[in-house]
């Protein structure tokens, strides 16, 4: 099938399009980016072509990150940059195709109530990502680790290879509880300033620097207080040897973003 394609960055209402014009935004391949107007909403596209953005190219494309990189950082570029020109945005997910104006007209119109109530529940919010990470060289050992160290200071050599074992075990339940201890007085401090809190799973991992990974959606103008927050939480005692990370603010992907949609039709 042949015919134009518009990639589509994001939803806002149709009052942002001039704001969006003057912007001269450019989005993937460099691509000048168009706002598209349909009642009272508009889609946020460019042009990409066909060799790469039909449904089999594309797919095959996902799989080569030096091709994705750029391109998902643009995506992302252009998405941030509408948060400053609009008082409301709907994020897509990196991906979304759909066959000339007309097919991007077409979804505003089919699912217009829809992004009515989305870009309602996002209007004034954005997103940030508040983050817990282990730092292994500021960890304490804790007293049932340094029982330990002063028996296996005292003891033979083969019971102090077995006290060895029973160390490894204590410190990783030590630091399974201090995990956890850091992870929810994160949660609690972010959940009193913010509206919505999502905690992202994360792979179980003993070794891994990260411990808890939140998405935080919140009044645009909370966000010096968010930043006084996370740097108060830093600096507690139970997250003594963990680093409290902001970023933002992002666009509400995880609160009101949309999917990909694959080469969707007119």
């Amino acid at each position: 099938m042949t015919g134009e394609l518009r990639y589509l960055y994001a939803v806002a209402r149709a009052g942002a399009a001039e704001a969006i014009g003057r912007a001269s935004l450019h989005g993937i391949d460099g691509g000048p980016v168009q706002a598209i107007v349909e009642g009272t909403l508009l889609g946020v596209t460019s042009v990409v072509p066909a060799s790469d953005y039909e449904e089999q190219p594309l797919n095959e494309r996902l799989q080569d990150l030096d091709w994705l990189a750029p391109r998902a950082a643009a995506h992302q570029e252009v998405n941030g940059k509408l948060l400053d020109l609009t008082d409301a945005v709907i994020p897509l997910a990196f991906g979304a195709i759909y066959r000339g104006s007309e097919g991007v007209r077409d979804l505003l119109r089919t699912r217009a109530d829809d992004f009515a109530d989305r870009l309602r529940a996002v209007e004034g919010r954005a997103e940030w990502i508040v983050s817990v990470e282990r730092d292994a060289a500021d960890a304490a050992a804790g007293d049932a680790v340094r029982a330990i160290d002063a028996d296996i200071a005292a003891a033979a050599p083969g019971r102090a290879f077995l006290l060895g074992k029973r160390r490894d075990e204590a410190v990783r339940d030590e630091r399974r509880m201090r995990d956890a201890a850091v992870a929810e007085e994160a949660w609690a401090r972010i959940e009193a300033i913010a509206e919505r809190v999502y905690r992202e799973p994360l792979i179980e991992d003993p070794t891994a620097a990260a411990v808890a990974r939140f998405s935080v959606l919140a009044d645009r103008d909370r966000e010096v207080e968010l930043g006084d927050v996370v740097r108060r939480l830093g600096a507690t005692g139970v997250s003594a040897g963990y680093r409290v990370r902001l970023s933002g603010p992002w666009p509400a992907y995880r609160f009101g973003g949309l999917p990909s949609e694959r080469v969707g039709s007119a």
